[in-house]
Parts: C-alpha cells; sequence; structure tokens
C-alpha cells in the first residue's frame, strides 16, 4: 500500500536519522527532518538506552500524525538470491515459498520473510531472478515495542541496505554498475547494483572499529577517539599519522571485504566492470577514505553531498540536511519505497499485523460511512417532514382557491345565460361583458394580419423581382429588339402586381343594407376583414379571356388555398370582370384607362375580393321550435 506523506526514521547505533516525504505524482518532496545524536561514553554508546531516549526526543520534538516507515539494521538479517523457473504469479508465489522454506535455516513461521523479483526482460522460459529477505519474528517483535510505545504506527519495515538500493535508484539513477557503501557506527552495507539487478551484504566492518582502534594506539578514551577521528582532518600532519597508523590498516580489511564480495558477485552474474562507488554514511567523513578506495577498488568513489530529484520544502532545515546528507541515504531510501516510488518493495512489518492494520482502516473507513448516512437519513427525514407540510400547504390553498373558482365560474356561467344581475354580483355582468368586447377586438385585430401573411405567400411565387440585364450595340436593331421580345416581354408575362390594396373591417354574414337605414349585423355575425386588390398581369396575347382565366388560376385560387392552410374558413375569392389598360401604376385620382402607355403593354387589371374569418356563425334555432314540441308534447 502506497501512502501520501510519511515519517521515515532510522534508529541507528548511534544516532536517529528521520525525514518527512510527501507524494504528488511523480514528484516527491521532502517536508522535514531531524536526527537525534546518542552520547558518547567513555567506553562508547549504550546504544540500547540510548536509542528509546531519541525516539522520545524525537517524539516531542515532531508533532507525528503520519504513518512511519523505519529501517531495521542489515545485521542480523538474512538475504539469498535464488533462481524460480517462470510462470504466473500465483505459481510464483508458491514456488517462491518452497524455496523460502529450504533455504531459510528456521520454520517459516518464526520469521518474517519478504521477496523481491527481479524486474528485467527474460527470454521466453529464462528462470526469475528471486531475492530471499527474512528476520526472526522476535527480533522484530522486540524491534517494534519501542516505536509502538511512542505511539508510532508503523507501516512499513525495510531492511537499511535496501533503503540505500531505494535512495540510490531514485536519487542518483546511476547508468552504470555501481558499488554502494555504507559506513555506519556498528555495521557497513554493501550494495553491488548492475541494471535492474542488486546484491547486497553487511560486512563486519565499521566505524566503531576505527574508534576502537584509535583509543587503543593513543591510550584515549572511546569518546576521545571519536572526537580525533572526526577532527583530524583540521591538522593535517596529525591526519596522515593517525590515517597511515591506525585508519590505513582497517580501511585494508574493509577493501578486501568488498573485493571478495564483487568476485562472488561476478562468479553468479558474470564478468561486471564495476565503474563509481557512492560513498554513504557517518564514515564518509573518515579522513583519507576517497582517495584510499579509489586507488585500491580502481573506481571513481563519489561523495554524496547534494539532492537531485527530490523537491525540498522552503520549512526544512537545510542546514542539518548538507551537514548529515550521507548519513540520510537509509531513511530517504525507505521514505520512497513507503511512497510507492521504490526499485524494491520488500516489507517485512508480520502480515498478522498488515491485516490488523487494514481491517482498522476499513472499519474507520466504515464507521466513517455510517455515521454520515445517519446524518443524511436524519436530515432527508426532516426535509421530507417540511415538504409534506408545504405539500399539504399547497394542496389547502389550492382547495380553497378552486372552491373560489368555482363560486365565480358559477356566477359568470349565470351572466353569461344573462340571468346574472349586476347590482347581485358585484359588478361582474360588467366585467364580463367588457371582457367578451376585448377578446373579440384580439381576435379580429389578428385576422388582417393572416390575412396579409397568405398574400404576402402567393405573390412570393412571382418572379417580379428577378433583374434581367443584357448588353448588346445600341446600333444592332434586330438584336435590341429581340432581347427586348426574349427578357423583356417573356418576363413581364410571368409576373403580376398589385397596385391598389384595400382591407375593410365587417362581420360574417355581412350586414344587410335596408333602404332608409343603416346597414345591420345578423346576431349571429362573427368578424370578419374584406379584402380588395387590383391586380394586374401583362395581357395575354389570346384576349382578355386568357388574362382573366390566368388571374384566377395563377392568383385566386393559390390565394384560397393558402388562407385554408392558416385556419381560415373558405375565403370566397371572386375575381371580376376586367379590361386592358396601358400602364400598371397610374397616379392617384386618374383611372387606369387614361394613363400614359407603359413599355411592354398592353396590360389587363382586374378587381379581386375575398372575405376572410375563422368563426363559424352560431346557427340560431326556430324561433316556433320550442313552441312546436310544446304543442306535442300537450297533445
Amino acid at each position: 500500500m502506497a501512502f501520501h506523506t510519511i515519517w521515515s526514521v532510522d534508529l541507528g547505533k548511534s544516532s536517529l536519522k528521520a525525514v518527512k516525504l510527501s507524494r504528488d505524482r511523480n514528484n516527491i518532496e521532502i517536508l522535514a527532518v531531524d536526527k537525534v545524536d546518542y552520547p558518547v561514553g567513555k567506553t562508547g554508546v549504550d546504544a540500547a538506552t540510548h536509542m528509546r531516549e531519541a525516539l522520545e526526543i524525537f517524539r516531542s520534538r515532531n508533532h507525528v500524525t503520519e504513518p512511519v516507515a523505519v529501517i531495521h539494521p542489515g545485521q542480523g538479517t538474512l538475504y539469498r538470491s535464488i533462481k524460480v523457473p517462470a510462470s504466473d504469479d500465483k505459481k510464483l508465489d508458491a514456488m517462491v515459498g518452497y524455496e523460502a522454506a529450504q533455504q531459510i535455516p528456521f520454520p517459516l513461521d518464526e520469521v518474517i520473510w519478504d521477496y523481491h523479483v527481479t524486474q528485467k526482460q527474460y527470454l521466453p522460459g529464462e528462470e526469475r531472478d528471486v531475492s530471499l529477505f527474512a528476520v526472526r519474528r522476535e527480533a522484530i517483535d522486540d524491534f517494534l515495542l519501542d516505536f509502538a510505545n511512542e505511539d508510532l504506527n508503523v507501516e512499513v519495515v525495510s531492511i537499511s541496505y535496501l533503503g540505500l538500493l531505494n535512495f540510490v535508484a531514485h536519487d542518483l539513477r546511476p547508468e552504470e554498475p555501481s558499488i554502494v557503501l555504507d559506513i555506519g557506527a556498528a555495521h557497513t552495507d554493501l550494495v553491488l547494483i548492475d541494471e535492474e539487478r542488486f546484491w547486497v551484504r553487511p560486512l563486519p566492518h565499521s566505524g566503531n572499529d576505527i574508534t576502537n582502534a584509535i583509543a587503543q594506539r593513543f591510550k584515549l578514551s572511546f569518546a576521545d577517539a571519536e572526537k580525533l577521528k572526526v577532527e583530524a582532518s583540521k591538522v593535517p600532519q596529525q591526519a596522515v599519522k593517525i590515517f597511515q597508523a591506525v585508519i590505513q590498516p582497517k580501511l585494508r580489511e574493509l577493501v578486501g571485504e568488498i573485493h571478495r564480495s564483487i568476485g562472488y558477485y561476478r562468479s553468479q552474474a558474470g564478468e561486471v566492470a564495476f565503474k563509481n562507488l557512492y560513498l554513504l554514511g557517518n564514515g564518509a567523513k573518515i579522513v583519507g577514505i576517497k582517495k584510499f578506495l579509489e586507488e585500491q577498488l580502481g573506481v571513481r568513489v563519489h561523495r554524496v553531498q547534494s539532492i537531485n530529484h527530490f523537491r525540498i520544502n522552503r520549512d526544512v532545515n537545510l542546514k542539518l540536511l548538507q551537514a548529515n546528507l550521507p548519513a540520510f541515504g537509509a531513511a530517504l531510501g525507505c521514505a520512497v519505497q513507503a511512497l510507492g516510488a521504490g526499485a524494491c518493495e520488500v516489507d517485512l512489518v508480520p502480515r498478522e499485523e498488515k491485516l490488523r492494520k487494514e481491517l482498522a482502516r476499513k472499519q474507520k473507513h466504515v464507521f466513517i460511512a455510517a455515521g454520515i448516512l445517519a446524518v443524511l437519513m436524519i436530515l432527508a427525514w426532516f426535509l421530507i417532514n417540511r415538504q409534506i407540510g408545504e405539500v399539504e400547504g399547497q394542496i389547502a390553498e389550492a382547495e380553497r382557491k378552486q372552491k373560489t373558482l368555482s363560486q365565480w365560474s358559477a356566477k359568470i356561467a349565470e351572466v353569461e345565460k344573462g340571468s346574472g344581475n349586476d347590482a347581485e354580483d358585484g359588478g361582474l355582468t360588467a366585467v364580463v361583458a367588457k371582457q367578451t368586447f376585448l377578446t373579440g377586438i384580439a381576435r379580429s385585430r389578428a385576422l388582417p394580419l393572416l390575412g396579409l401573411r397568405a398574400f404576402h405567400d402567393v405573390l412570393g411565387s412571382f418572379r417580379n423581382r428577378e433583374i434581367v440585364e443584357i448588353t448588346v450595340p445600341e446600333e444592332d436593331t434586330t438584336r435590341v429588339e429581340s432581347a427586348r421580345q426574349e427578357f423583356v416581354e417573356g418576363r413581364l408575362l410571368e409576373a403580376l402586381w398589385v397596385p391598389h390594396l384595400s382591407i375593410q373591417a365587417t362581420t360574417f354574414p355581412e350586414p344587410s343594407e335596408r333602404a332608409g337605414s343603416r346597414a345591420t349585423a345578423a346576431p349571429n355575425a362573427v368578424p370578419a376583414y374584406r379584402f380588395t386588390a387590383y391586380v394586374v398581369i401583362k395581357k395575354r396575347p389570346e384576349g382578355d379571356v386568357a388574362s382573366y382565366q390566368h388571374i384566377r388560376s395563377r392568383f385566386a385560387e393559390p390565394l384560397r388555398d393558402a388562407h385554408q392552410l392558416l385556419g381560415f374558413i373558405d375565403p370566397s375569392v371572386t375575381v371580376e370582370q376586367g379590361a386592358e389598360i396601358p400602364a400598371i401604376f397610374y397616379p392617384e385620382g386618374r383611372s387606369a384607362s387614361a394613363a400614359a402607355p407603359q413599355e411592354g403593354g398592353p396590360y389587363y387589371g382586374a378587381l379581386v375580393t375575398w372575405l376572410v374569418y375563422k368563426e363559424k356563425p352560431v346557427e340560431e334555432k326556430p324561433a316556433n321550435e320550442d313552441g312546436e314540441d310544446g304543442d306535442d308534447d300537450a297533445s
């Protein structure tokens, strides 16, 4: 399981190193660092006592609420490099378990173990390279007890040399086979990196061995010898004497172990030329060590003194990080693993502890979800009750309004039947009369607009607006006349004009005229409008009858159809007999026949009238209908 933010703690034999890291996509940021050095006594460091005290100090300095990853020392761990047949993940797990039972010299229920499969391009059927790691269960339990006493939530347990591997793979990213050497107070971790493969070994040489040798040679206490080892470089002559007399022999022993380790690795992996050595741990500060290792091993030696691929938060104690960066390598690598970006993800947290923590996390999520659900249910109950109250109020209001509406509807019905009394119904009769009057006005106003729309739709079918252009020489009278006949007169035959249109409000049936009195509308008449249009076309060569029929077929009949499409009742389009006229348009006050001749003539004009209405008149019953029925009943 990868975490977003993690504290990583390296509880070493001479100091506690801790880093806090977070991951945002592919970026890993250092948020905090801390280091607690153990007091050095005359005979050395009481690591067991000071480790617990250092944890207390670390806990008091830092508000730790995030998960914690810890580093178990490489000493006391079992490492085996094995090969297993190629197979799928399920079978691979079973085969590794079988090999672990063979390779680990303890019953598997007495150890905590995990494995890492080298991720590289394998040939078909090629055996997989597997690294086994194991620690006695009681050692892990004792190691985790101190963290539990400080209420630190340990989620990952790595090994010091795997922390170094993950740090180098993430931050240094060597492109050639390389050696990683971390010289600590109690032991030295050696890691050989060969592309995706690696090999590890804790070496029985340490910084304390050199300190003890200085103390014996110069008859000093452990504390004074440690101080002399650290500060020797400040006095060059003294540094040379100490290096040649004490440090160099110890480093020769270390170099011998490195040569033996490289030789063993080459016997297993083939000839590999290591080009670089990365020096980490507090032992990297030993005077003369860099030059000595370069001469004895024939490789380039690099002291790790800078960060390459970590982002550093501005709140980090940079002075502490820069002064002790080689000592923070394992802690940084362990944190990288916990954030899900490690090259090796071996984790030695007991499986039952993992299950317990996973169950606790799920229970926490279940409790949170249950709490949220309970709150939502209570909130929903209140909202539903409130909505029910609002709906009930709306229903009561609707029923009251419906009752009032029914009462008014009954009164309106009485008024419409003519049985209403304006004095009794509070003026309702007058209101209904005005409403009826205004409604009639609104309906009648829409009629001429719709009639004009039908009129416009019919006119749009004629080619009045097309412009005809032709260029011919003026002196070529024959072509001029031919063009005029073809383009001008030919197009005029397809055109139609309405120079005059009038619209008059009326009723249907139309008012009847009686001698000596005003025209009166029938009692059942409905609003209507009479349209009168003077329609002009170019006279047909066949004569007046053909011209009359052309206006009927091309204008009157389409006009009737257009009105019916808009919902009008049969508009009864009437075309009167027309006459020949010399011009389409003529001045107001003069008759068409008296107008000056216009090019393209002669023309033919006729009056077209039609009546538009949308309501049928209400049929009236005969006056004696009820009486006849009454007589029949009486008989």
